[in-house]
Protein backbone atom coordinates (compact mmCIF):
# COMPACT_ATOMS: atom_id res chain seq x y z
CA UNK A 1 0.00 0.00 0.00
CA UNK A 2 0.87 3.67 0.15
CA UNK A 3 2.36 3.41 3.63
CA UNK A 4 4.64 0.58 2.53
CA UNK A 5 5.87 2.70 -0.36
CA UNK A 6 6.59 5.63 1.97
CA UNK A 7 8.49 3.37 4.38
CA UNK A 8 10.45 1.90 1.47
CA UNK A 9 11.34 5.40 0.31
CA UNK A 10 12.51 6.36 3.79
CA UNK A 11 14.78 3.31 3.97
CA UNK A 12 16.18 4.00 0.51
CA UNK A 13 16.82 7.59 1.52
CA UNK A 14 18.73 6.34 4.56
CA UNK A 15 20.83 4.01 2.40
CA UNK A 16 21.58 6.79 -0.05
CA UNK A 17 22.43 9.37 2.62
CA UNK A 18 24.75 7.06 4.54
CA UNK A 19 26.43 5.91 1.36
CA UNK A 20 26.88 9.44 0.09
CA UNK A 21 28.33 10.61 3.41
CA UNK A 22 30.63 7.58 3.57
CA UNK A 23 32.27 8.73 0.35
CA UNK A 24 32.34 12.40 1.25
CA UNK A 25 29.35 13.21 -1.00
CA UNK A 26 31.51 13.88 -4.08
CA UNK A 27 32.71 10.27 -4.34
CA UNK A 28 29.92 8.74 -2.30
CA UNK A 29 26.74 9.66 -4.15
CA UNK A 30 27.39 7.38 -7.15
CA UNK A 31 27.92 4.08 -5.26
CA UNK A 32 25.14 5.15 -2.88
CA UNK A 33 22.82 5.44 -5.89
CA UNK A 34 23.78 1.95 -7.05
CA UNK A 35 23.21 0.53 -3.56
CA UNK A 36 19.80 2.20 -3.28
CA UNK A 37 18.82 0.99 -6.76
CA UNK A 38 19.73 -2.58 -5.83
CA UNK A 39 17.70 -2.26 -2.63
CA UNK A 40 14.71 -0.89 -4.56
CA UNK A 41 14.85 -3.86 -6.93
CA UNK A 42 14.90 -6.37 -4.09
CA UNK A 43 12.07 -4.62 -2.29
CA UNK A 44 10.00 -4.67 -5.48
CA UNK A 45 10.49 -8.46 -5.63
CA UNK A 46 9.22 -8.76 -2.07
CA UNK A 47 12.64 -9.34 -0.53
CA UNK A 48 13.65 -7.53 2.66
CA UNK A 49 16.06 -4.62 2.36
CA UNK A 50 19.27 -5.58 4.13
CA UNK A 51 21.78 -2.96 5.15
CA UNK A 52 24.68 -5.40 4.87
CA UNK A 53 23.75 -6.09 1.27
CA UNK A 54 23.57 -2.34 0.59
CA UNK A 55 27.04 -1.91 2.08
CA UNK A 56 28.41 -4.70 -0.13
CA UNK A 57 26.92 -3.14 -3.28
CA UNK A 58 28.33 0.25 -2.26
CA UNK A 59 31.80 -1.25 -1.85
CA UNK A 60 31.69 -3.40 -4.99
CA UNK A 61 30.51 -0.56 -7.25
CA UNK A 62 32.54 2.26 -5.73
CA UNK A 63 35.20 2.70 -8.41
CA UNK A 64 33.10 1.58 -11.35
CA UNK A 65 30.32 4.02 -10.47
CA UNK A 66 32.77 6.92 -10.52
CA UNK A 67 33.04 6.33 -14.27
CA UNK A 68 29.48 5.23 -15.07
CA UNK A 69 27.67 7.77 -12.86
CA UNK A 70 30.20 10.23 -11.46
CA UNK A 71 31.46 11.60 -14.78
CA UNK A 72 27.98 12.06 -16.35
CA UNK A 73 26.84 13.71 -13.12
CA UNK A 74 29.75 16.13 -13.35
CA UNK A 75 28.85 16.95 -16.95
CA UNK A 76 25.24 17.62 -15.93
CA UNK A 77 26.45 20.11 -13.31
CA UNK A 78 28.75 21.81 -15.82
CA UNK A 79 25.94 22.10 -18.38
CA UNK A 80 23.56 23.52 -15.78
CA UNK A 81 26.21 25.96 -14.61
CA UNK A 82 26.68 27.14 -18.20
CA UNK A 83 22.94 27.65 -18.55
CA UNK A 84 22.56 29.56 -15.30
CA UNK A 85 25.69 31.68 -15.68
CA UNK A 86 24.37 33.57 -18.68
CA UNK A 87 27.93 34.00 -19.93
CA UNK A 88 27.20 32.47 -23.33
CA UNK A 89 25.83 34.57 -26.20
CA UNK A 90 22.07 34.37 -26.51
CA UNK A 91 22.04 32.20 -29.66
CA UNK A 92 24.25 29.60 -27.93
CA UNK A 93 22.37 29.39 -24.64
CA UNK A 94 20.00 26.60 -25.76
CA UNK A 95 23.00 24.36 -26.52
CA UNK A 96 24.06 23.63 -22.90
CA UNK A 97 20.38 23.40 -21.95
CA UNK A 98 19.79 20.66 -24.50
CA UNK A 99 23.02 18.97 -23.42
CA UNK A 100 21.87 19.07 -19.79
CA UNK A 101 18.53 17.46 -20.71
CA UNK A 102 20.18 14.66 -22.69
CA UNK A 103 22.74 14.08 -19.95
CA UNK A 104 20.00 13.96 -17.32
CA UNK A 105 18.03 11.43 -19.37
CA UNK A 106 21.10 9.22 -19.70
CA UNK A 107 21.99 9.67 -16.03
CA UNK A 108 18.53 8.52 -14.94
CA UNK A 109 18.85 5.35 -17.04
CA UNK A 110 22.35 4.38 -15.91
CA UNK A 111 21.76 2.80 -12.45
CA UNK A 112 19.16 0.26 -13.58
CA UNK A 113 20.95 -0.42 -16.87
CA UNK A 114 24.27 -1.00 -15.12
CA UNK A 115 22.61 -3.16 -12.48
CA UNK A 116 21.15 -5.52 -15.09
CA UNK A 117 23.93 -5.66 -17.66
CA UNK A 118 27.64 -5.80 -16.94
CA UNK A 119 28.75 -3.69 -19.87
CA UNK A 120 32.23 -2.17 -20.06
CA UNK A 121 32.14 0.93 -17.88
CA UNK A 122 33.04 3.20 -20.78
CA UNK A 123 30.04 1.99 -22.83
CA UNK A 124 27.35 2.38 -20.18
CA UNK A 125 26.69 6.06 -20.85
CA UNK A 126 26.26 5.56 -24.59
CA UNK A 127 23.87 2.66 -24.11
CA UNK A 128 21.88 4.62 -21.53
CA UNK A 129 21.57 7.60 -23.86
CA UNK A 130 20.48 5.38 -26.75
CA UNK A 131 17.87 3.71 -24.54
CA UNK A 132 16.57 7.07 -23.38
CA UNK A 133 16.25 8.33 -26.95
CA UNK A 134 14.69 5.08 -28.18
CA UNK A 135 12.10 5.26 -25.39
CA UNK A 136 11.42 8.97 -25.88
CA UNK A 137 7.83 8.99 -24.50
CA UNK A 138 8.97 7.28 -21.30
CA UNK A 139 11.92 9.65 -21.04
CA UNK A 140 9.59 12.64 -21.33
CA UNK A 141 7.39 11.24 -18.55
CA UNK A 142 10.52 10.67 -16.48
CA UNK A 143 11.73 14.24 -16.98
CA UNK A 144 8.29 15.63 -16.15
CA UNK A 145 8.08 13.56 -12.96
CA UNK A 146 11.57 14.60 -11.86
CA UNK A 147 10.80 18.26 -12.59
CA UNK A 148 7.56 17.99 -10.60
CA UNK A 149 9.37 16.46 -7.65
CA UNK A 150 12.06 19.12 -7.85
CA UNK A 151 9.37 21.81 -7.69
CA UNK A 152 7.78 20.12 -4.67
CA UNK A 153 11.10 19.96 -2.83
CA UNK A 154 11.79 23.62 -3.59
CA UNK A 155 8.36 24.48 -2.23
CA UNK A 156 8.72 22.23 0.85
CA UNK A 157 12.49 22.05 1.58
CA UNK A 158 11.86 19.97 4.69
CA UNK A 159 11.19 16.94 2.47
CA UNK A 160 14.73 16.90 1.10
CA UNK A 161 16.48 15.12 4.04
CA UNK A 162 13.81 12.42 4.21
CA UNK A 163 12.74 11.79 0.60
CA UNK A 164 14.88 14.07 -1.56
CA UNK A 165 16.88 11.33 -3.28
CA UNK A 166 14.58 8.35 -2.69
CA UNK A 167 11.64 9.60 -4.75
CA UNK A 168 13.71 10.27 -7.92
CA UNK A 169 15.37 6.89 -7.44
CA UNK A 170 12.02 5.11 -7.22
CA UNK A 171 10.62 7.01 -10.21
CA UNK A 172 13.67 6.25 -12.35
CA UNK A 173 13.81 2.64 -11.21
CA UNK A 174 10.17 2.05 -12.14
CA UNK A 175 10.13 3.80 -15.52
CA UNK A 176 13.58 2.69 -16.70
CA UNK A 177 12.84 -0.86 -15.59
CA UNK A 178 9.72 -0.88 -17.74
CA UNK A 179 11.71 0.45 -20.71
CA UNK A 180 14.28 -2.31 -20.31
CA UNK A 181 11.53 -4.92 -19.97
CA UNK A 182 9.95 -3.77 -23.21
CA UNK A 183 13.28 -3.95 -25.00
CA UNK A 184 13.95 -7.43 -23.64
CA UNK A 185 10.53 -8.60 -24.80
CA UNK A 186 11.23 -7.23 -28.24
CA UNK A 187 14.59 -8.96 -28.44
CA UNK A 188 13.12 -12.22 -27.19
CA UNK A 189 10.31 -12.22 -29.76
CA UNK A 190 11.01 -14.75 -32.53
CA UNK A 191 11.61 -13.31 -35.94
CA UNK A 192 8.76 -13.52 -38.41
CA UNK A 193 9.39 -16.14 -41.11
CA UNK A 194 10.06 -14.70 -44.56
CA UNK A 195 7.18 -14.79 -47.06
CA UNK A 196 7.15 -17.82 -49.38
CA UNK A 197 9.31 -17.14 -52.41
CA UNK A 198 6.50 -17.55 -54.91
CA UNK A 199 8.00 -15.17 -57.42
CA UNK A 200 11.34 -16.96 -57.23
CA UNK A 201 9.67 -20.35 -57.72
CA UNK A 202 7.69 -19.04 -60.67
CA UNK A 203 10.83 -17.66 -62.27
CA UNK A 204 12.63 -20.94 -61.69
CA UNK A 205 9.81 -22.95 -63.30
CA UNK A 206 9.71 -20.64 -66.30
CA UNK A 207 13.46 -20.97 -66.74
CA UNK A 208 13.19 -24.76 -66.54
CA UNK A 209 10.51 -24.82 -69.22
CA UNK A 210 12.57 -22.65 -71.52
CA UNK A 211 15.62 -24.87 -71.10
CA UNK A 212 13.53 -27.96 -71.96
CA UNK A 213 12.37 -26.56 -75.33
CA UNK A 214 14.25 -27.88 -78.37
CA UNK A 215 16.57 -25.40 -79.99
CA UNK A 216 16.66 -24.91 -83.74
CA UNK A 217 19.78 -25.81 -85.65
Amino acid sequence: GGMDLVLRALVLQGIWLLGALAGGLVLGWAPATMAATDAATRAERGEPIRWRRAAEVWKDTFWRSQVTLGLPGLFVLLALAAVLSGALPLPLRPVPGLAAVLLLVALAHIPELDRRYRLPATRVFGRALLLGLAQAPTSLVLLAALALWGGIVLTVPGLAPFLGAAVPLLISHHLVGRSLDRNEDLLARPAQPPPPPRARAARGAAAARRSSLPTSA
